[in-house]
């Protein structure tokens, strides 16, 4: 990674931009990180300085409303006033603010990590044309908790008691071929650490390129964020953006 990521914006307006992260770009710095540190907040600044002006509870993150993993490609949107941001954030809140992700998965797989409970869902890739709902609680994992498990309504206390009560659900359904993989759409409105990743896995159907939650190897990641859908910050105004 170096200075030639180039910003590549796909909307514009006066409260708010969207933009098209690179993979391997990470969204925000971390609290500890040098200044120069290249990130896509970094870039989005050189040419709109009054993102980071924009602060929330991580005055680092600027007006970067929702991130994507460092390996994640696709759509951002960064607030450009403190009045944009709040309302966003209430956005947020309220489930009114929809992400959409591809992701490629070569073959089947179920996953023999430690930490998984059983699969009880469908297996979207056997369900062509109708939408499969995983849902889970999240837990930190692994060395440094760099990596997360699923949990359980009915798991053990004493993992219920690791995660942060919130229930996440990602809605998952199979839409075809590409080359060797299968591509599956996924639509989520919370979001948690590596949700789409974890949720992937646990179903047999890893992400490509997903090393950590036992995808087959590749150059990148296998997930893009493509598409936002939101009521406009200020006119609230439905939009939909999709590359």
């Amino acid at each position: 990674m170096n200075d030639t990521m180039q910003l590549e914006l796909v909307y514009e307006d006066h409260d708010i931009l969207v933009v098209n992260k690179q993979a391997n770009l990470p969204t925000v710095p971390l609290k500890t990180d040098s200044q120069d540190k290249l990130t896509l907040l970094g870039l989005v600044a050189r040419a709109f300085p009054e993102v980071l002006d924009v602060q929330g509870a991580n005055t680092w993150e600027g007006g970067v409303v929702h991130r994507l993993d460092t390996a994640t490609s696709g759509l951002v949107v960064i607030a450009r006033t403190k009045e944009a941001y709040a309302s966003l954030q209430a956005i947020q809140k309220a489930d009114l603010f929809i992400k959409e992700y591809q992701a490629l998965s070569r073959s089947y797989k179920p996953t023999l990590l430690p930490g998984f409970p059983p699969y009880p869902y469908e297996d979207p890739f056997f369900c062509k044309g109708k939408e499969v709902s995983i849902g889970s609680l999240f837990r930190r994992y692994g060395d440094h908790r760099k990596e997360v498990r699923p949990v359980l309504a009915d798991s053990p206390r004493h993992l219920l008691d690791k995660t942060t009560g919130t229930w996440y659900l990602t809605k998952v359904w199979y839409s075809g071929e590409v080359g060797e993989s299968h591509q599956f759409t996924c639509r989520l409105s919370s979001g948690f650490r590596h949700q789409v990743r974890t949720h992937l896995a646990w179903s047999g159907w890893p992400i490509d390129g997903d090393i950590m939650y036992e995808g087959i190897e590749a150059e990148n990641l296998a997930l893009n964020a493509v598409a936002v859908e939101f009521p406009h910050p200020v006119t609230t105004n439905p939009m939909e953006i999709r590359i």
